[in-house]
Parts: C-alpha cells; sequence; structure tokens
C-alpha cells in the first residue's frame, strides 16, 4: 500500500483541489470521501446526487470504475482527476 496525491478537477464550481489516498482505496471509496471534503471545505453542496458523479482520469483520458482499486489501474501519485 502506497500513497497517491491526486489534483481533483471540479469543472462545476471552476475549481482544483489536492487529495491523497492509498493505492488499495477503489474508485468509489475515493470519490465519496472527495465529494464529502469538497462539499465541508465550500460549505454547500456541490453535488445534488453523489451517487451519480462520475470520476474521470485526465492523464488516461478515460472514466474510472467504482469497483476498481487506484493501484490496478495505473493512477500514479501526481495523476490528475476530474469529478462531473
Amino acid at each position: 500500500m502506497s500513497k497517491i496525491f491526486l489534483e481533483a478537477r471540479v469543472p462545476g464550481i471552476a475549481k482544483t483541489y489536492e487529495f491523497s489516498a492509498d493505492s488499495v482505496m477503489t474508485v468509489g471509496k475515493v470519490k465519496k470521501a472527495m465529494i464529502e471534503q469538497i462539499s465541508a471545505v465550500e460549505n454547500m453542496t456541490i453535488f445534488q446526487d453523489p451517487d451519480k458523479v462520475l470520476m474521470c482520469s485526465v492523464d488516461m483520458n478515460g472514466l474510472l470504475q467504482d469497483d476498481e482499486t487506484l493501484g490496478s489501474i495505473g493512477v500514479k501519485s501526481g495523476g490528475k482527476v476530474m469529478l462531473i
């Protein structure tokens, strides 16, 4: 297990955030934590339905599936993701 540092872009509010996660975490778990933390920082609900939020890899040009682990799909530290 290793730490992965990610840059998360949220185009809906035109902001970027930095996060850390473990390489064995699933995309769904990371996405949920990001949504909770972003909402707390912004002090408002950013995503009306968190279950419908998609996480895409900017570096790999693709959609990340909720049940995949970050390490198994090749997400590396310094990677950029987008929540839409």
